[in-house]
């Protein structure tokens, strides 16, 4: 049996509440200080994942108990040691591999920091993310009849690791690249790198700039949402990366003309069921997570997914380790949802109508 642990945190207020019901009684702030001075457990087994192989592997979810602003606010010496301690956990438990999951891979140079602290090899699971977030956004173009050679695309998050990796990939297959990020230095050394790919390419520090986007994959780390229904033409597809999400589900709700996909929802081979934890359909799990899976299964125990450069030979690999196990894309899914084909036919209907009225 493989194995490996895999780190998580509450998103939001609300996933305290929901456990420590008493927590609701208690002012936020209050909650959030109790939080930081918690160390990390663990709250859960993962079990029934089996390769197509016939190779099992099992698991276990972390908590390290921050909220997504204290990666960010607290002492980043302070955040790190709690995420080592979390790894160190995972390898007493008898994890092979452990996975930064969400904000847990963003501190100490994406993990770097970390990976030198823990005695046990990690990954972050962007290598994997970035992929299957291809993946997912071709088809949803490919879906909503967007000709992808004369579209724009728009990265929000561009110079971090996952929106960098997936700018390089997808730079020579569209008409025009928006670069979107905000350290414009940044943004210049990477469009300089992405020129040489496709020669049209723009840098922007706003996000307001996807107003002209077709596509748009957004994966900012931002602690709160950054998209909303006013910020998108019609026919545009969004494929949201980010966890906590970048965007608003408002604009699912008023924006019946925009198709918002979740990036990154893998179905995972075997009987895994993880939907108390993460909220997510019954058989799925991100990719993050699914990229720890894999290297499991793959008996891969050495740190895999690190730093802010991902290997676009790595990016090949884990779809090669995908198929060789059985983790596939789960389909076009939109808040955890599953979209059908009378829901997307739909919303490219819409956007037809609205694109001829502007006409």
């Amino acid at each position: 049996m493989e194995t490996f642990g895999f780190l998580v945190h509450p998103m939001d207020i609300n996933d305290v509440t929901k456990k420590y019901k008493i927590a609701n009684k208690i002012n936020p702030k209050v909650v959030a200080s109790v939080l930081k001075r918690r160390r990390p457990f663990v709250i859960s087994e993962i079990t029934g994942i089996k390769s197509i192989t016939g190779k099992e592997a099992m698991g276990w979810f972390i908590i390290v108990p921050f909220l997504p602003h204290q990666f960010y606010d607290l002492d980043q010496d302070y955040v790190i040691e709690k995420i080592a301690k979390a790894c160190e956990i995972g390898r007493k438990e008898g994890a092979g591999i452990i996975g930064l999951g969400a904000f847990t891979a963003i501190p100490g140079d994406g993990g770097r920091v970390v990976d030198n602290l823990s005695k046990v090899p990690i990954t972050t699971g962007n290598t994997y993310t970035v992929a299957t977030a291809i993946e997912g956004a071709v088809e949803a173009a490919s879906r909503m009849e967007i000709d992808i050679s004369a579209a724009t695309l728009a990265v929000v998050g561009a110079t971090g690791s996952i929106g960098s990796a997936a700018t390089q990939v997808l730079a020579d297959r569209v008409g025009e690249v928006v670069l979107i990020g905000r350290d414009q230095k940044k943004l210049t050394n990477l469009s300089e790198q992405v020129k040489a790919k496709n020669k049209h390419v723009k840098t922007s520090t706003s996000v307001s700039s996807i107003r002209s986007a077709d596509i748009i994959i957004t994966v900012t780390g931002a602690a709160n949402t950054v998209i909303d229904p006013d910020d998108v033409k019609p026919g545009a597809v969004i494929c949201d990366v980010a966890r906590p999400r970048d965007v608003a589900e408002l604009v699912v709700k008023r924006r019946k003309d925009v198709l918002v996909i979740d990036g990154g929802i893998v179905k995972v081979p075997g009987q895994v069921d993880i939907h108390a934890l993460t909220g997510l359909p019954k058989g799925t799990a991100l990719a993050c997570m699914a990229e720890t899976m894999m290297l499991a299964l793959e008996g891969k125990y050495e740190s895999y997914s690190i730093g802010k450069d991902i290997s676009l030979d790595k990016v090949n690999e884990t779809l090669a380790f995908a198929k060789k196990h059985g983790f596939k894309l789960a389909g076009l899914r939109s808040f955890e949802k599953k979209l059908s084909d009378a829901y997307i036919n739909k919303v490219r209907e819409n956007a037809g109508i609205k694109m001829a009225a502007i006409r």
